[in-house]
Order: C-alpha cells, then structure tokens, then sequence
C-alpha cells in the first residue's frame, strides 16, 4: 500500500466508522487481531472495537468529524481532527445533558498491509467534559 493509499483508508476509516456509524465497515478497514487504545482502554479484537463504538454512537449520535490534517510515515498515519456531538445517553455516570461538544483530537493508525492493526487515539476530553457540564471552572479571584 502506498502512503496515499493509507491515509485514504484512516480517513474513510473514521468517516464511515465513526461519523456515519456504519459499524460494520470496520471489517473492511481493520484486521480482526485490532487493538485500540482510547481513554485508557485497550480495545482488542474487531468485535470488541464494534461494541465500544456502537456504545459510543448511542450516547453520542450525531458526532461529527472535520480534517485538520495527516501525517504519513512507513506504516504509520497520523490525523488530526475537530469532533462535535450532542451528548444524548449516560455516559461514564454522567446523566444526558443534550448539550453540543467541539474538541480535538489526534489518532495515529498502524497498518499491516491496507488494513489498520494498531490504534492509539488522544482527545481533549477536559474541554468537552467542560462543554458538557461535567467539570466546573471557576476563576479565582484577583486581589
């Protein structure tokens, strides 16, 4: 596979995936030993990845990806991203608050041959837990 080629198939990959929430194209884009670290979690094998994203659409349904940019070096791709969504279920023992998200985040994809093997996925989730209601700032104040 080309680097062209590659960071073709991450970005796919997350569009179909991940936006669209079209679960069961991850067969086409991710062999079936995936492993994928997010949040902490290592997510191993395709059926396991398939549920941790179902869960993840049902609480957030209308999630939304923008490309910010791609690096692509051997085997590897990275993406930047913008993700929005609207927080409708429960999710880590936060109620629903039917409030909007907008946050960043990077994943970088390892490939084996055209299909993605390894994940690692960061995102700023301070500034979306913020958004959501689900962390207080408070200013100090100023003498």
């Amino acid at each position: 596979m080309s680097f062209v080629e590659n960071k073709q198939i991450a970005r796919e990959f997350i569009d179909e995936v991940f936006q669209k929430g079209n679960i069961e194209a991850a067969n086409k884009f991710v062999t079936p030993e995936l492993i994928y670290h997010a949040r902490g979690e290592d997510i191993e094998g395709i059926e396991e990845f398939k549920e941790w994203i179902s869960s993840d659409r049902g609480v957030f349904p209308d999630l939304q990806f923008t490309f910010i940019d791609s690096i692509v070096e051997g085997g590897k791709v990275a993406v930047v991203w913008i993700v929005e969504g609207t927080h409708e279920k429960e999710f880590r023992g936060l109620p629903a608050t039917h409030k909007k998200f907008e946050t960043v985040g990077i994943s970088v994809f390892h490939f084996e041959g055209n299909k993605i093997k390894e994940a690692w996925q960061v995102v700023d989730a301070l500034t979306a837990a913020i958004q959501l209601g689900a962390v207080k700032t408070t200013i100090p104040e100023t003498e």
